[in-house]
């Protein structure tokens, strides 16, 4: 009904114009470079009218034809688009599946429907790394860092090349830039420290646990135990360029760390023993040894007190078996500590049940060769001593055979 009633008024309005311009029809006069035109105010009126009418219609063809051009320019770009999503899924499904020249290929189609947009050069690295294009991947990876966004997957990239070139410097540099990153994930953390602990810099390695990056990516445990094995290594390496002193401080930092870290006991027993201090390092290997006994640690033991004679050195391994009489590895001690003072008995009664079948053939092997040692030197029977020779060969094949065993296909491959 509104509408109905405008359109009566203006119907009325434009009547009541034209009956008033018929009873005052008025004239116009034109003049324009030396032109002129007469004519009455209802023929300009209506020229004007029509004009604007005809104006109006051209722009209305226009604004048709040109949402058609849109229209028609937007439905491409779809389709663009569309092809080029497609083309981006099967070029990663392609990367996925290791199908090298189809990946390259979708690649290929995408960078060119889409541009490279961080979708496209991912896949674009993907796919020549998948390929080995080398000058490809790294091209790609450069325009990766020229983003903020996509900095750390360029540097991941680099740094991964580098690492199978072997170039460790590359790899190093690319890695410690990631890390400055202050959301760096765990993988810069990872090749830095593997870097370092390569390039046996203990003091850097040790100064990227100490980071917020390390915090996140391990475990308390992890860290403490990593923190613990890397100053052993440490105390090591200082006790091979003869500063003993420094590598006590070193181990004793890791025996801190963790105590139950036999490596950093064993590393602090050789520098103590290196400065004449033997006698302070005893204790902690004696405590090492009642939480797990092994071959190292008696090896450690006996560099405490150079030069001491047998029959003491028995007697004090003895007093160090006794923190665990029953492990295997104590009654070799002992055994072997009786061999050596040539205490017969002693070492009979301590090798007695360890040639058991119930018995690992390691700990079966070096029995038997003790007992090989003690017929040759107490009874002088050369053919028992040969029996024990053939049962710690064939023990030792055997324990060989375990420890060879393989317990997957990439320790095959290996």
């Amino acid at each position: 009904m509104p509408r109905l009633i405008l359109y009566i008024a203006a119907v009325a309005a434009l009547v009541a114009g034209a009956v008033w311009l018929a009873n005052e029809p008025g004239s116009v006069s034109l003049t324009w470079h030396g032109w002129r035109a007469d004519t009455s105010v209802g023929v300009l009126v209506i020229a004007i009218i029509v004009a604007v009418i005809v104006i109006l219609l051209i722009a209305r063809l226009i604004a048709i034809i040109s949402g058609t051009v849109e229209a028609f320019a937007a439905r491409r770009r779809e389709r663009r688009l569309t092809r080029g999503l497609t083309s981006l899924g099967d070029g990663f499904a392609a990367v996925q599946a290791g199908q090298q020249h189809a990946a390259r290929k979708y690649a290929k189609e995408a960078a060119t429907l889409l541009r490279n947009n961080s979708a496209v050069l991912m896949l674009r690295k993907d796919a020549a790394t998948l390929s080995g294009d080398s000058a490809e991947m790294k091209a790609v990876a450069q325009e990766l860092l020229s983003r903020p966004e996509t900095e750390l997957a360029g540097l991941r990239a680099l740094a991964t090349k580098a690492l199978k070139d072997g170039d460790t410097a590359g790899a190093l540099t690319h890695a410690r830039r990631a890390l400055e990153h202050k959301d760096a994930p765990a993988w810069p953390l990872q090749i830095t420290l593997d870097m370092e602990i390569v390039a046996e810099d203990w003091s850097r390695a040790l100064a990227v646990l100490d980071t917020k990056s390390a915090r996140e990516a391990f475990s308390a445990v992890e860290l403490k135990r990593l923190k613990s094995r890397l100053l052993t290594l440490q105390a090591q390496s200082t006790l091979g360029h003869g500063d003993a002193a420094g590598a006590a401080s070193a181990a004793k930092k890791a025996m801190d760390v963790d105590n139950t870290n036999e490596g950093a006991v064993i590393a602090f027993a050789k520098a103590m023993a290196a400065q004449g201090k033997g006698r302070k390092a005893a204790s902690a290997v004696e405590r090492a040894w009642a939480a797990g006994p092994s071959i190292d640690l008696l090896a450690a033991y006996r560099v405490l007190m150079p030069g001491e004679p047998t029959l003491e050195w028995a007697l004090r391994v003895d007093a160090l078996a006794k923190a665990a009489p029953d492990h295997p590895e104590s009654r070799l001690a002992v055994a072997e500590a009786s061999l050596e003072a040539e205490l017969w008995g002693q070492a009979r009664n301590r090798l007695a049940g360890l040639t058991s079948a119930d018995t690992h053939p390691a700990i079966r092997a070096r029995a038997a060769h003790m007992l090989a040692d003690v017929e040759r030197r107490e009874r002088g029977d050369s053919n028992k001593a040969a029996a024990w020779l053939q049962v710690a060969l064939e023990n030792r094949r055997d324990a060989a055979r375990i420890a060879a065993k393989p317990k997957s296909a990439a320790e095959i491959l290996a």
